[in-house]
């Protein structure tokens, strides 16, 4: 071909488009530009007209998605959404007690912030809940609450955002529950004692208040993992809080009573196979023990709440407040009061976080304290002498 006959096109050929290392391009004036999620290219805004910004918010995209920080599709949506979905997939991984608990903590945020997108809310969000919610109930409550929120926000991984700024409320730190004096356990235990309507009640706080077991651990008891002849009881890992929280606890006089009480209870109400729960559910919302005793119950699903009963009674002992945890606080209170070894003392009561341990320990020292400030009883004048120059 002679060079007079290429076309314009082969004597002007364009030249090649010059390859855009920054990957960002505008569209209706906005910088933007592609980010590969799960295998797909997504195209993202940099919501900026400036190249710099747009530039500086690819770079910071990138190393977010390097370091497996970066916001999924989930932290677009509403918390309301976005909590049934994180709700759906707990129930799959902890215990229907917990996901309930979890479902209640719930209630309050959605009431507040559910139409809020998660990438929406920001610290002052949730700043200003806590001084709202603290008016209501204890800051241990508010910070229980915001425990959830915190672990939506960790999946839709938009947490990282907030942590920085996020404090949680201060709680009290004059222990973990409340300890009964010798002249409010006799009262609270005769009281329930007068009312057949409250054996349940009153069976399970005999039981927490002799082995620390929680309200969970003894719903969650079945005839098997009682035995009256050795006097212990097993607690099972679907029915504890934690790993630490299955163990094998030894029976006193007064809990073998009320372990035997409620096995015949339960046999009534037709708990015979091994596996069966000692406090059967109910079938319907309320019970009534008497000549149809057994009817409506169901042996293969445990009691959910003796609560009202807790309420009636407490109230007539005049311990309004006092809750049926307490008596698994009031029991290692006992035992550290009689200086019951720190190992000894998890091995019975399971899961002890380490500031309450500390709390223990410090209970334990005083009552050493106390035992050895009997030895400064004078016998001499000059002991008297000694004994005021110290004090």
């Amino acid at each position: 071909m002679r060079v007079d006959e290429m076309t314009e096109t082969e004597s002007n050929p364009k030249k090649p488009k010059r390859k855009d290392n920054d990957g960002l391009h505008k569209r209706r004036g906005i910088w933007h530009y592609k980010l590969k999620v799960a295998g797909r290219w997504k195209e993202c805004s940099a919501h900026t007209t400036s190249y710099q910004e747009a530039r500086n918010e690819r770079q910071r995209v990138i190393q977010a998605q390097r370091e497996g920080r970066l916001p999924t599709d989930m932290s677009n949506w509403p918390l309301e959404k976005a909590a049934k979905e994180w709700l759906a997939g707990r129930a799959r991984l902890v215990a229907a007690q917990t996901a309930r608990i979890d479902r209640e903590r719930l209630v309050p945020l959605l009431q507040a912030l559910g139409s809020h997108r998660l990438s929406q809310i920001t610290a002052c969000d949730i700043s200003g809940y806590q001084l709202g919610r603290v008016a209501k109930v204890s800051p241990r409550t508010v910070n229980l609450e915001t425990k959830v929120l915190r672990m939506i926000l960790r999946s839709a991984k938009w947490w990282s955002h907030l942590a920085d700024d996020y404090k949680p409320l201060r709680e009290d730190k004059r222990g973990p529950g409340r300890a009964l004096s010798p002249e409010e356990e006799r009262r609270l235990f005769e009281v329930a004692s007068s009312n057949p309507n409250w054996s349940v009640a009153y069976y399970a706080a005999l039981l927490a208040a002799n082995t620390t077991a929680r309200s969970c651990e003894i719903k969650g008891l079945r005839v098997a993992d009682v035995d009256l002849e050795a006097r212990i009881m097993t607690v099972r890992r679907s029915s504890t809080k934690t790993d630490a929280g299955c163990r094998v606890m030894p029976l006193n006089t007064a809990a073998t009573w009320a372990v035997a009480r409620l096995l015949e209870r339960a046999a009534l109400l037709g708990a015979i196979d091994p596996n069966h729960y000692v406090f059967p559910g109910f079938s319907f919302r309320r019970t009534k023990e008497g000549a149809n005793a057994g009817a409506g119950f169901n042996p293969t699903r445990p009691m959910k709440s003796w609560r009202s009963a807790w309420r009636k009674l407490t109230r007539k002992a005049a311990l309004g407040g006092l809750r049926f945890h307490d008596l698994r606080h009031h029991c290692i209170t006992r035992l550290a009061e009689a200086g019951v070894p720190e190992q000894t003392l998890m091995a019975i009561a399971g899961h002890v976080s380490r500031e309450i341990l500390e709390h223990y320990s410090h209970i334990r020292m005083q009552a050493k304290r106390d035992a050895v400030s009997m030895l400064d009883k004078p016998t001499t004048a000059a002991e008297t002498s000694r004994v005021a120059a110290i004090n």
